[in-house]
């Protein structure tokens, strides 16, 4: 009898086997560990790639030393001294200071163009540095918060000179605000928020040091560290007696700042070798 060729079809064994379609391997175990492994190397490179965050932390550091001759106290003459308490720049105790006992008066005016400049600044540099990775860092969050936070400074104090709006002198923090110190605060809270959209956990350390630092130099006199530790200003150093609360946070700025330029530098030469050779 003849056999029935389907049948014999069906009963000759297959040549693809188990976990495979046309002969190729669906899973290979070599193979996908080696792509996960490179995924994982663009990964880095990638993220290392985006972290730019040296240039603004130097830059405000750069800007904060920059601001040192406003802090120098006035000249008080031998003998009997008057001292005249006017007001800083008009309506800007937020970014101005005490009245009176800084240099000038002029504290408010350099911060307000220090802050938006320095602001400007930093987007420029991201939006170069996104041209030249092909990936861009979504520091948008970080410039608008420091520009609202800063013309906020700028504008609540002038609101509350408006009759009926007197009651907005209750959201100043004079404690915050009367050494100078307030902008620190201000570059604080952005760097919180830039450490969120560079998702960096080195960036949050920045940010936790130098807010501590930033509020302690809002709130305590720094010099008197130094009188314990020895300094004995002569007459006319005690002019420069408030610029340890300025110096401190630009240096916490600066030296992060240059750490992660060095840092990012050499992560990144060390990924893209490992990216190379993948």
């Amino acid at each position: 009898m003849a056999e029935d060729p389907g049948q014999a079809a069906a009963e000759e064994p297959s040549d693809v086997g188990e976990g495979h379609a046309d002969g190729v391997p669906i899973e290979d175990p070599v193979a996908a560990g080696d792509l996960l492994a490179e995924v994982r190397v663009w990964r880095r490179s990638a993220r290392s790639d985006r972290h730019a965050y040296w240039f603004p932390l130097v830059l405000f550091g750069l800007l904060t030393l920059a601001a040192v001759p406003f802090y120098v106290l006035p000249q008080m003459r031998p003998g009997i001294s008057i001292l005249a308490i006017t007001p800083p720049t008009p309506y800007m105790p937020l970014l101005g200071g005490s009245p009176g006992f800084l240099n000038g008066n002029y504290l408010g005016y350099y911060w307000l163009v220090a802050l938006l400049g320095g602001l400007t600044l930093t987007l420029f540099w991201y939006r170069l540095h996104a041209r030249r990775i092909g990936l861009a860092t979504p520091a948008r969050g970080y410039l608008i918060t420091s520009v609202v936070l800063t013309l906020l400074a700028l504008v609540l104090p002038l609101l509350a000179q408006v009759q009926g709006l007197s009651r907005l002198d209750a959201l100043f923090p004079g404690d915050l605000s009367i050494r100078g110190t307030f902008p620190f605060l201000i570059i604080a809270v952005g760097l919180w928020v830039l450490a969120w959209a560079e998702r960096s956990r080195g960036l949050a350390v920045v940010a936790l040091v130098y807010s501590v630092t930033a509020l302690l130099a809002s709130l305590y006199d720094i010099e008197n560290v130094l009188f314990r530790l020895g300094w004995n200003p002569s007459p006319g150093q005690w002019r420069l007696t408030g610029l340890p609360n300025v110096v401190l946070p630009a240096l916490v700025l600066l030296v992060a700042g240059i750490a992660a330029f060095v840092v990012q530098r050499r992560q990144g030469r060390r990924i893209h070798q490992q990216s190379a050779s993948a």
